[in-house]
């Protein structure tokens, strides 16, 4: 059975085109991210509840390409914007109007289905090639940018889905983002 999350849903106007946003403080959901130099970009969900939570927010993305921003509170962590670069082209310069219009535009609640399991007979289909350079990663240490493919998003879904409920506590994505990527390591910190 599928629980719900009230989460802020901002609209906002970039150019001519609506662009909808999920906004959450990453200090409320108990998920933080890091970048370490530019070479790695840490997600860190603090245990099983956080890591379905991120799940919950991937799959949103991947079906209504929403736009996830996940806010820092201070200067140790880095903002994470999640996006499908296909449905939604974004540049940085992009990402950061929308930031910064994020106090002027107008929001509403949503209602967020959040996934509470984990469906093992994905992995039985599971070929890596097909998840081969999904992801396209930059970051920095104001702001991170996580570019997925539908296919990216539906790995990283079942990836979390999957750290929530084992005990491996983490998952590195070096091999499905592209070479000019930083790697993207994701941790259960509690299960790692």
């Amino acid at each position: 059975m599928y629980k719900s999350s009230l989460v802020k849903r901002v609209t906002s106007k970039l150019s001519s085109k609506e662009v909808g946003t999920i906004v959450l403080k990453q200090n409320e959901i108990n998920i933080t991210v890091r970048d370490e130099l530019g070479h790695i970009l840490l997600v860190d969900a603090a245990d099983s509840e956080e890591m379905f939570l991120l799940a919950s927010l991937l799959q949103h993305s991947m079906t209504s390409n929403d736009v996830i921003f996940l806010e820092r509170e201070d200067s140790r962590y880095t903002d994470l914007f999640i996006f499908n670069g296909a449905s939604n082209p974004f540049s940085q310069k992009d990402l950061r109007k929308i930031k910064s219009s994020l106090g002027f535009s107008r929001f509403d609640m949503f209602k967020l289905p959040l996934l509470n399991t984990h469906d093992e007979k994905f992995w039985d289909t599971w070929e890596d090639w097909k998840y081969n350079e999904q992801l396209r990663i930059r970051s920095d240490k104001d702001i991170a940018i996580i570019n997925c493919s539908r296919l990216g998003f539906e790995m990283l879904v079942h990836c979390c889905c999957y750290l929530a409920t084992s005990y491996s506590g983490h998952s590195h994505f070096d091999w499905n983002s592209t070479k000019s990527s930083p790697e993207l390591i994701i941790r259960n910190i509690a299960r790692n």
